[in-house]
């Protein structure tokens, strides 16, 4: 982990850190104990060719929003030592054009990573494929406005990450040689994690401080860094302090609006009005809550059905006991 900053001076941002290696990164034991491997057959293999140029992988990072997966990606460039970086995303390579000069210019030494690889169409998936198991291109007349071609490629490194794997096909899904699943992290792994990063700004900090953001955080480091702990550190220099208090901490629990298990206002709106109603359907939910249906699947519902808050039943939402008792005990912002 590097701070591009002068030494001795502390960072005023979460995101000044670069992950230069996967021992930086905390929690996800399985990722990297399989990319480890995975590399150390990699290397040992590449030593033993007279021609070095091997591509590592292509890799595949699965997981929820927020786990971490672009670090890892970015940390797997970096341990492989490629020269050149490409980051894209699945909906920006339907561009033929664009992904077409992505893969002409990539070489043995560049890493192509494309995030959300979910938002990829059909023909884009496609042209993938055939990229990966012919390292070749085929251009077709249309684009290349003269004549259909096959352009040789060389053996760059190419990484997908997606939260919906599933919906990329079958052929390019199966044809990822390291499959990586990420999950949730744990309040520990978490509190490891605020340490950490704090520590490499130089950002003090009171001993219950780590654990207090750790345990809002719905298990995502994302949520953890970005909002939980650069907000702490926003309330603490804005009354002065070069120490980040819990008394800040909960000064910036109540201004994100979010309770001791992490959940926001949308969070407990959604379930007041499971515990009005006793059940409802994603539909009144959307209504009432002003929100498409997608959003409410895919941003609302994955931690409260995790955590047990709710359940669904023949496609209908009902509140819990669990989600009961939250609801009524923590309508305000508990310290």
């Amino acid at each position: 982990m590097v701070l591009d900053m002068e030494k001795n001076i502390a960072g005023i941002d979460i995101n000044q850190i670069r992950i230069t290696s996967l021992s930086h990164i905390q929690g996800q034991p399985q990722v990297i104990n399989n990319l480890e491997l995975n590399f150390r057959a990699y290397f040992n293999i590449r030593s033993t060719l007279e021609d070095s140029h091997l591509a590592f992988g292509p890799v595949i990072l699965c997981g929820p929003s927020g786990t971490g997966k672009t670090m890892v990606a970015k940390a797997i460039h970096a341990e492989l030592g490629n020269g050149k970086l490409i980051e894209t995303n699945g909906v920006t390579v339907n561009n033929k054009l664009e992904l077409f000069s992505i893969l002409i210019h990539a070489d043995a030494d560049t890493t192509i990573f494309i995030d959300e690889a979910q938002g990829m169409n059909s023909k884009t998936q496609h042209i993938l494929l055939t990229a990966l198991s012919e390292n070749n291109l085929y251009v077709p007349a249309s684009v290349s406005a003269t004549y259909s071609r096959t352009i040789p490629l060389a053996c760059f490194t190419l990484i997908l990450a997606t939260t919906h794997e599933y919906r990329l096909q079958d052929a390019l899904r199966n044809r990822m040689r390291v499959y990586c699943r990420f999950d949730y992290y744990s309040v520990k792994d978490l509190v490891e994690i605020v340490r950490q990063r704090a520590d490499a700004l130089k950002w003090q900090y009171e001993e219950q401080v780590p654990q207090a953001v750790a345990q809002r955080a719905k298990g995502i480091p994302r949520l953890v860094l970005n909002i939980n702990l650069q907000t702490c550190w926003y309330v603490a220099k804005s009354r002065g302090h070069n120490v980040i208090t819990l008394a800040d901490a909960y000064e910036a629990f109540a201004h994100l609006q979010i309770d001791d298990a992490g959940l926001d206002k949308l969070d407990r709106s959604y379930l007041g009005i499971l515990l009005e109603c006793g059940k409802s359907s994603l539909g009144v939910l959307s209504s009432k809550l002003s929100l498409p249906s997608l959003t409410i699947q895919r941003v609302v519902e994955p931690y409260l059905l995790k955590e047990g808050f709710i359940v669904k039943e023949n496609c209908v939402r009902k509140i819990t006991k669990k989600g009961r008792n939250h609801i009524e005990n923590h309508s305000v912002v508990s310290k």
